[in-house]
C-alpha cells in the first residue's frame, strides 16, 4: 500500500524533532560550559544532556512505530 504525502511529511517532521532533542543533548552534556553541581559523582549538566538524548532516541523509536503503523494492508477504510 502507497502511504500518502501527508504521513511522509509527518515521519519526516517527526525524525528532525527527534534528532534536534538529540543533538541538544549532545552539546548540553559535552561542549555545554553550565556549572550546575554534581549529582551522584557526576555532573547534573551530564545528566541533563543524557536525558534530552534518551528523549531524543525514544522520539526516534516513536516515527518509526508510527511509520510501522500505517503500513498496514488490511485497512477498515479500503475493505468496500
Amino acid at each position: 500500500m502507497k502511504r500518502p504525502v501527508a504521513i511522509w511529511i509527518n515521519v519526516t517532521f517527526r525524525l528532525i524533532v527527534a534528532f534536534a532533542y538529540f543533538l541538544l543533548g549532545f552539546y548540553v552534556a559535552f561542549y555545554s560550559e553550565f556549572d550546575l553541581g554534581t549529582n551522584f559523582g557526576v555532573p547534573t549538566i551530564v545528566l541533563f544532556g543524557l536525558l534530552f538524548m534518551a528523549y531524543g532516541v525514544f522520539r526516534i523509536w516513536r516515527a518509526y512505530a508510527y511509520f510501522k503503523s500505517t503500513d498496514e494492508e488490511d485497512d477498515e477504510y479500503q475493505k468496500y
